[in-house]
């Protein structure tokens, strides 16, 4: 799994500021157990390009980049490119469970809030 820094500028009451969150930009599952997923962990490390850098890199270009093996096993990576500098990580994690989606079923037009909230 790779998860990416970012930072969104938002005005709030009449201030702007730089939030910065974590959030997951990709995930694979990884045939031939743990070795082959940390294997595949440390080349998307040396390889991926956070999209706000990618997009200002020319054909050819390679921003600068600094990998960092963190104790729990994940990879902290480090992208700049001129005056600009991003932040990811990359995981392996064993996938335990996964549930398919269930929709709601839709209250019928004749249904009162009151059926509705009870089930009836």
């Amino acid at each position: 799994m790779i998860e990416e820094d970012s930072e969104k500028v938002e005005s709030i009451d009449g201030r702007v500021l730089g939030v910065r969150r974590w959030h997951l930009v990709t995930s694979e599952q990884v045939e031939g157990g743990r070795g082959a997923a940390e294997a595949r962990a440390e080349e998307l490390a040396s390889r991926h390009v956070p999209q706000h850098i990618a997009r200002h890199l020319k054909p050819g270009g390679r921003p600068h980049r600094s990998l960092f093996r963190m104790q729990d096993g994940t990879w902290l990576v480090r992208v700049k490119r001129s005056y600009e500098e991003a932040h990811f990580r990359v995981s392996v994690g064993e996938l335990i469970r996964a549930e398919e989606e269930i929709e709601e079923r839709k209250p019928s037009t004749r249904e009162t809030g009151r059926q509705s909230f009870f089930g009836l």
